[in-house]
């Protein structure tokens, strides 16, 4: 069963349960989650779709790095 990652998670709740999602996210641009201080402070409340908008990344971008990795990434409804 692949690891799931639901978009409405924050990256602080990622990162916590799936520490190896670490060098996916520094490799895609979202670097903010190798430094603990920012991780547990804007971590606890940001999250992919937010990340993503204010780095200028697509999230699409994002979902495919993810999906490569073996993640599956759920959208919220």
């Amino acid at each position: 069963m692949a690891k799931q990652i639901k978009l409405s998670q924050t990256v602080y709740e990622l990162v916590t349960a799936y520490p190896e999602v670490v060098p996916v996210l520094v490799e895609i641009g979202l670097d903010g989650v190798t430094n603990p201080a920012l991780l547990n402070t804007a971590g606890r409340f940001m999250t992919l779709p937010k990340g993503a908008k204010m780095k200028q990344i697509p999230l699409t971008t994002i979902i495919a790095s993810l999906e490569a990795q073996g993640f599956e990434v759920l959208a919220d409804v």
